[in-house]
Order: C-alpha cells, then structure tokens, then sequence
C-alpha cells in the first residue's frame, strides 16, 4: 500500500505518461469498457523500474481514470452538437430549450417523433420539449393541449411508439438491440454490451421494463389516465388565470407564472384513478396521517411517488442513487422550489415503499419456489 503523499507524489512525477497512455485508449473507443480497459493496460508502466508494483498499479489506476474522463467530455460534447442540430433543424415542433437524457443511438426516434408532431393540427399546440432514457427505454415528452380533440390519445399513441421502438434499438449506435440488466437497465446491441459489465441473473427474461411487476398494463393504464386528468386540470387553470391586463402581458409573458400550493385532491373522492392500486390507496392514507408540509409533497407528488416505486428495477445497492436521482427530477415540477428537508422526507419517503415493495416481491417469489 502507498500513501497519499506516495500519490501525490507519483501523480506529479509521471504527469505526462498518465495523459499519454489515456489518450491513446481514448482515441480509439467511444465508450470506456473495463475489460477493454484491462487487456490495453496490460503490465503497462512496468517499465519504470526505479518504481514499486503498488506504484505500476496507482500509475495504471490513474490513467483509466484519466481515459474515463477524456471518453466522457468526448460523449459529451458529441451529443450536445447532435442535439443541438437536431433542435435548430426542428425548431417549429421542438422548444428550444428542450432537455436529451440519453445517447445518439436514439436520435433517429426523436428524428420521427418530430415529422409526427409536424402532422398535428396548430390547435393541439404539441412541441417536444425533452426525451430521457430511464429503465433502457426512451420517454418523449410533449407539451400539447390534451383538452383538444383527439390530442391526448394520438400524442400518447406516438410516446408508446417510441418508447416501444426505443427497446429495439442500440442505445449508443442506434444499431437493433434488446434490454439487457446489469446494475442498470439499458438497450443495447451484442457489440456494446460489453458497456454493462458482468449481468444479472434475469438479463433477458424482460422485454419491457413497464411490464416488470405484477398488474403492469392495468397500473400503467392508471397512472397515465391520472397524468392525462392532472394536465387537462392544469391546462384549464392556465387558461382560467390569463386574465392580465396588456401592459402587464406584455411584461410577463415570457415568465413561468408561479404556480399555487396544492390543498386538496383534484379528483373527487370516488373517482380517483390513483387509489385504484394497493400502492396508491397506502400512500393515499399516508397523506391523511401526515400533516403541514409533508402532507403538501405527498399530496403534490403522489403521482411521481408511486411511478417511481412501481419503476424500481435496480439492485439494492443502488438504490440510494435511483432515488436521489428521481428525487432530483421532480424539482422541475414542483409548485415552490424543495428545500433540503423537503427532499430529505421525499427520499427517506419513497426508499421506504420501495424495500417494502422488493420485500413484497421477494416473498411472492419464495412462496412461488416452495409450491413448485
């Protein structure tokens, strides 16, 4: 073992042989893939005698890290020229601040979704405003008027049918692919699978991650019924509050209005698609135990709570991340920005439902096993 002063030291002795060595992995791969990584690196530095083999391996260390960094700014700068193109080539059906959260092999789908929208009347206002990759599928969002005729079942027919494509097509190439599981779900082809490293046990056994756990078509159907009601609500409160004055438009109208705190169900009791699921009813009556503001984000993110529960797909030891990670894209929809102890209830919150959901799982599984 060496010490810290050791690799300080190292780092600043050898600062030109660690870039060396990670430019040239870099030059010659797109993505950094360990195994590729450990048969390049080989015994690599071993030719610097006067150093220890703990220093060889710190010095090989640095430069996979170094590599890494180098294939990620490169990623990086890739998509965001891809992307920005693709945005300035589309700009009449794609907001020009629109968010992409997934890799170019995708960009033949947002390629269609966007000659799709181009189709739709003017009265639907329907513009893409972002795409993400989340359980290895593509979700298209789209900002559109639901309350017009025919819009919401032919904006959310085209967001299945992307989503739906996204499981057959590579991820990072764009080539045909499958959902493949390793500590993470992505759709990939056989040639860059080897991005996941080692797979789990049920790699291949799931074609669509929205159809994981049990009932998945009847929640799905659910949760996007709930979706559908809550943006026609939120619609017609933008329409019933534009009531400002011209000088007033004029000055606001390129502003997010604030939007209220959320006091009571929207739906009236009785026909609230939310409850119609075991999860819901439990978070339902959570709500009515909690009061003050824990009450306010239950009530204003039970939607994004339970989707996030039922999506939940990765080992438990990287749980932590997925749900700092949902947590964290939920700002964007939030009535008030979240304070640190908002989120802080927010994850404690949903880790809870989703042990108690892999728990749920894992006895099912169990009392299936010993039937057999």
């Amino acid at each position: 073992m060496i010490d810290d002063v050791r690799k300080a030291w190292l780092r600043g002795a050898y600062l030109d042989r660690i870039p060396e060595v990670a430019q040239h992995y870099a030059a010659d791969h797109s993505h950094f893939v360990d195994s590729e990584w450990e048969a390049f690196i080989g015994d690599e530095f071993e030719y610097l005698t006067e150093l220890s083999a703990d220093d060889h391996s710190y010095l090989r260390d640095q430069a996979g890290l170094e590599a890494f960094r180098r294939i990620v700014s490169a990623l990086s700068a890739a998509r965001e020229e891809a992307f920005g193109k693709l945005i300035v080539d589309n700009a009449d059906v794609i907001q020009s601040d629109a968010r992409f959260a997934l890799d170019l092999g995708w960009i033949s789908l947002l390629h269609h979704a966007a000659d799709r929208v181009r189709t739709y009347p003017e009265a639907w206002g329907a513009r893409i405003v972002g795409a993400k990759e989340k359980f290895g599928c593509c979700v298209l969002h789209v900002a559109c008027d639901y309350s017009a005729r025919g819009c919401r079942s032919e904006v959310e027919r085209l967001r299945e049918e992307v989503r739906l494509r996204s499981l057959a097509t590579c991820e990072v190439c764009g080539a045909s692919g499958r959902l493949r599981l390793s500590g993470y779900a992505k759709t990939v082809c056989d040639q860059h699978a080897l991005v996941m490293g080692e797979f789990r046990e049920d790699d291949g056994m799931h074609a669509d991650p929205w159809a994981w756990n049990d009932d998945a078509d009847y929640i799905r159907d659910v949760l996007d019924k709930g979706r559908a009601l809550i943006a026609e609500a939120e619609h017609r409160n933008r329409q019933n509050c534009d009531e400002y004055p011209p000088e007033a438009a004029e000055i606001l109208k390129d502003l997010v209005p604030v939007r209220p705190r959320p006091k009571d169900h929207m739906l009236a009791e009785g026909n609230d698609p939310f409850v119609e699921t075991e999860l819901g009813k439990r978070i339902d009556a959570d709500f009515l135990q909690f009061t003050g503001r824990e009450q306010e984000l239950l009530l204003e993110f039970g939607w994004h709570i339970q989707d996030a529960t039922q999506g939940a797909c990765v080992k438990e030891e990287y749980l932590d991340k997925y749900v700092r990670d949902e947590v964290a894209q939920w700002r964007e929809f939030s009535a008030q920005p979240l304070s640190v102890s908002d989120e802080k209830f927010l994850h404690g919150y949903l880790r809870g439902l989703i042990d108690e959901e892999y728990e749920r799982i894992r006895l099912k599984q169990e009392a299936e096993r010993d039937k057999d």
